[in-house]
Order: C-alpha cells, then structure tokens, then sequence
C-alpha cells in the first residue's frame, strides 16, 4: 500500500510507471520547496520499497546521517571503478563503521577495465 503521507503529486510518480513530464517534476519542485531536507528525506524513507543512496564522498554523508538519524531503513551503495584514491576507500570504512551500515559496493567486470587502461593509458 502507497504512503499517504507523501504530497499528492509525489503519489501519482510512485504509482507511474512512466518518466515524469516537466509538469510533474515542476509540481513536485514547488511542492517540495518549503521542505527542510529532512523531511524530504524523511518522506521517501516512509514510501514503501527501499530507499538506496548514493555514496562517493564527503558531500554525500549529510544524506547517510539523515537517513541514519530518522532510524528507518536504508541502503548505501557506491560505485568502485576500481580506480579510486586510496583516501576513498579509507573514507568508505570510516563511515561504514560510524554509522554502523552496509555499504554495498558495487564494481565493474575487470576485463573491460583493463582494456581500457591498456588502450588509453592509467589516467584515462
């Protein structure tokens, strides 16, 4: 069952099964303007399904403590090229044991990788 607690609009994009028109993502811009990020974030973490953020650094862990902070569930993800600095994937395990989280890394095959790093040098 929809929340009902999302806005209106936001409820008829939950239960779309298309892209938003303009109209709609204007809506819930003005919808959503007076909102504190909070309970923006507070909104989508009471939607049914799961909410999974984005991680790939420092700006993005204003999310992960809001999140963490409404005691709802939720997922991190990342992308590891494979090619991240080493104070990244430092950062990623001081966060992950902060917040006590998962933090599902997510990585591409290798052989394509190493092509391309064969082909267009390390700093491509």
């Amino acid at each position: 069952m929809l929340n009902t607690t999302l806005p209106a609009v936001a409820r008829s994009l939950y239960v779309s099964t298309v892209i938003p028109t303009i109209d709609q993502v204007t809506a819930l811009a003005q919808e959503f303007d007076q909102q504190t990020p909070q309970k923006i974030i507070e909104l989508a973490l009471n939607q049914e399904g799961e909410i999974a953020i984005s991680f790939s650094g420092a700006e993005d862990v204003v999310l992960i403590d809001m999140a963490h902070r409404s005691g709802k569930p939720f997922r991190v993800f990342s992308l590891d090229t494979g090619r991240l600095h080493i104070e990244t994937y430092q950062y990623l395990e001081t966060v992950r044991k902060h917040y006590g989280i998962t933090l599902e890394i997510c990585m591409p095959e290798p052989e394509p990788v190493q092509a391309m790093v064969n082909a267009k040098g390390m700093f491509s």
